[in-house]
């Protein structure tokens, strides 16, 4: 398969005045840049993942897999909810008012969710629309818009909190999607 590879351009943002200590130069930028590309785009694709856990959770709280309940889940996830219609912001909402409605999950459990939903839903959109430059002074960063506009430090740090936070949600979303398997 073809594998594309356009030209690649990043900002180097130098700000002499300030105090603190020069990182040091990206010595091996094409290599690094690769990496954080390849992590926004791990990113984008979990969300895609984490996306349709919630519509197959949500699915399964309201209907059973049997007779023409399966019609009507079927129906529901393939028009309603796994349309593009419906904002991943919208689908998030009303999994987390079924779990709050139905008593699924605990209060704490439940608002843990909707901050760790709240924070791919901003890294995604960062990633998807944002700009990565290299700062002298705090290595990569990735500026983008939400509500004004913000910078986030790339490092392992970072990635190690979207790692722990994308598992987080999956395991939720599994846990639910398990405990509501009828046929």
């Amino acid at each position: 398969m073809k594998e594309l590879k356009f030209p690649k351009a990043i900002t180097l943002r130098l700000d002499l005045d300030r105090p603190d200590p020069l990182q040091r130069r990206p010595s091996s930028l094409v290599d690094e840049m690769a990496v954080i590309e390849k992590n926004g785009t791990e990113i984008l694709s979990a969300m895609v993942m984490i996306e349709d856990r919630i519509i197959e959770a949500v699915s399964k709280i309201l209907f059973t897999e049997t007779g023409q309940n399966r019609n009507y889940r079927d129906f529901f996830v393939s028009e309603i909810m796994g349309t593009s219609d419906f904002s991943f912001s919208f689908k998030r909402r009303v999994f987390t008012r079924l779990l709050e409605e139905f008593k699924l999950l605990g209060r704490e459990k439940i608002k843990s969710l909707k901050a760790d939903l709240n924070k791919l839903m901003l890294w995604r959109n960062a990633f998807a629309h944002g700009q990565v430059l290299h700062d002298q002074h705090d290595g990569y960063v990735l500026q983008y818009y939400s509500g004004g506009h913000k910078e986030q430090v790339l490092n392992d740090d970072f990635f190690e909190k979207v790692d722990s936070t994308v598992r987080n949600c999956l395991y939720v979303c599994n846990g639910i999607i398990q405990s509501h398997a009828r046929t």
